[in-house]
């Protein structure tokens, strides 16, 4: 019996991998650190560094695109050969195993082939498959529907599971912000928009803005990225209205000492602090950061904000699909972890559409980081994966370019 395919989300921060019959993946740092004594970390060693300060993080990715695949190989080493880290997960033999991959969206076709020979040359995958994580989300669940009319309400079990035909996916990660519309499974390539914001750009602006008010924090890189994932949060209302309520949100964050702390806290009201330590008061920075998702001129970034780009998105669609877009809008990606981004993003949008139609936006529950690798392991379990496989045979008899061109690039569709 063919053993479960092996799904693997590999994103610019987080990889995202295991067997597609996992309830939970396992999750690797897509990254190399080396701290201020020349030692390096791969992947989750980062997590062991004691001394954060000035550690430098170089990755696999490059303005969204994979461009080392010495770096990354490297780290799909440590995540497919290392049982102790993994609980017990092993692929003691590729050659037996089938791959399902994602990629980022608009790969250059000369990087898209990297992957393949890599895949195929190198691990001897038996079969692979992959595509850009908005092309599997059809077949994954949402179950909380966001009206940008404001009646909310739980989507039923039947609708959660059935596959949707016409989407349109939001999928803001590390690295940007990419709007694909889907129809019957295949992302229209021709309307597909990338906004520059994501969590990579989030951590800058923090740095900058942290260092201006309060401590140099440019080479705190692990630091920053804890804060903004630890306190930031999305206006729930607008930023003005935040911006007047900044002294009631305000959050006091504990800077490590090394001693009690390696990454810091954020303060509990009800225990002392220890002696000596440095706290940083976090008021407007914690809304105004996230808020260059839809405003980012608060950065200097002459660019249309995230609601511009998905109304720019449609205006290239057929006119009747606008609609069905707008009522099965899904939103994945780590940057959705900001608390109140899907119901600003509704009410935003709604605001802008015709007064006859309604924007409803579904978010996934748990962590929203894990929602693509969810819906590649649902389209693993489906009765299409098997078909539109690429076998290793197959790649060994057409070659590279015939990979790229008629089964996994996007030229064909455009």
């Amino acid at each position: 019996m063919e053993s479960k395919p092996i799904v693997v989300d590999n994103g610019s921060y987080e990889i995202k991998f295991g067997p597609s019959d996992l309830a939970t993946p396992y999750r690797a740092l897509n990254a190399l650190a080396r701290d201020k004594f020349g030692a390096h970390y791969l992947s989750n060693q980062i997590k062991s560094i004691k001394d954060i300060s000035s550690v430098v993080v170089r990755r696999p990715h490059e303005l969204g695109q994979l461009t080392s695949w010495e770096l990354e190989s490297t780290i799909w080493d440590y995540c497919f050969f290392n049982p102790d880290e993994f609980g017990g997960f092993e692929l003691k033999d590729t050659k037996d195993q089938h791959l399902i991959a994602s990629e980022t969206c608009m790969t250059i076709p000369e990087l898209s082939k990297n992957m393949d020979q890599v895949i195929f040359e190198e691990y001897e995958f038996a079969s692979l498959f992959k595509s850009s994580p908005a092309g599997f989300v059809p077949f994954g669940r949402a179950p909380i529907a966001i009206s940008g009319k404001g009646d909310d309400m739980p989507t039923s079990e039947a609708d959660s599971k059935s596959y949707k035909p016409f989407q349109l996916v939001i999928d803001s990660g590390f690295n940007c912000t990419w709007v694909v519309p889907v129809v019957k499974g295949v992302p229209y390539y021709k309307a597909i928009k990338k906004l520059d914001v994501g969590g990579r750009f989030l951590n800058g602006l923090l740095k900058e803005t942290l260092s201006f008010r309060h401590y140099n924090v440019m080479d705190e890189t692990i630091l920053v990225n804890n804060i903004k994932e630890k306190c930031l949060f999305v206006s729930p209302i607008s930023y003005f209205d935040s911006f007047k309520h900044r002294d009631d949100t305000a959050v006091e964050y504990v800077l490590p000492d090394f001693q009690t702390s390696f990454l810091g806290y954020v303060k509990d009201p009800s225990k002392p602090l220890p002696e000596d330590s440095q706290i940083v008061k976090l008021r407007d920075e914690l809304f105004s950061i996230p808020e260059t998702f839809f405003h980012p001129e608060i950065a200097q970034l002459l660019k249309p904000g995230i609601i511009e780009t998905i109304l720019e998105s449609l205006s290239m669609l057929p006119e009747q699909l606008r609609p069905l877009m707008l009522s099965n809008i899904v939103c994945t990606g780590g940057n959705f972890n900001l608390p109140h981004f899907s119901t600003r993003l509704a009410t935003e949008l709604q605001r802008q559409l015709p007064t006859d139609w309604s924007c409803t936006v579904h978010s996934p529950m748990g962590p929203k980081e894990l929602h693509n690798w969810q819906c590649m392991a649902a389209f693993a379990n489906s009765p299409l994966y098997s078909e539109v496989r690429v076998t290793r045979d197959e790649y060994y008899e057409h070659g590279v370019d015939w990979c790229t061109k008629k089964r996994f690039g996007y030229q064909n569709w455009i």
